[in-house]
């Protein structure tokens, strides 16, 4: 009977991250920001615990990822629509590379080691 919950609890979650997802909007790694990483992960635990937590009831994980869904969407509704909060929740890019010079503060900052910094450019075809 557990491992019966357990399945039916899996794929309660599964589906859903997936309503969840695409109401959240798809985006690929490369364009999450940090935040939207952050929330990506908790949901994803909230949803794993909520698929082997056999005494608890299932809904308090399901109102924990909807609160957390509604936070990112807000946080985003609010980020296109004002640069000022837009620089606060993403920061603001930095030139690490411009005409061949590398700008060794501007790697400092964003906690960049050289050695990494040129692995990717040479990764991304820039000599």
């Amino acid at each position: 009977m557990d491992l019966l919950k357990i399945v039916a609890l899996s794929l309660g979650s599964v589906i859903f991250l997936f309503i969840l997802t695409k109401l959240m909007g798809n985006k690929e790694m490369s364009q999450l920001s940090m935040f939207d990483y952050i929330i990506g992960i908790t949901i994803g635990s909230i949803a794993a615990e909520m698929a082997t937590a056999l005494e608890s009831d299932f809904m308090q994980p399901l109102v924990a990822m909807a609160v957390y869904a509604v936070i990112s969407i807000i946080i985003s509704i609010i980020s296109y629509k004002s640069l000022k909060f837009r620089r606060i929740s993403s920061g603001d890019s930095l030139i690490l590379l411009d005409n061949g010079e590398i700008y060794r503060d501007n790697l400092k900052k964003a906690k960049l080691d050289l050695n990494e910094f040129l692995m990717q450019c040479r990764i991304n075809r820039i000599f």
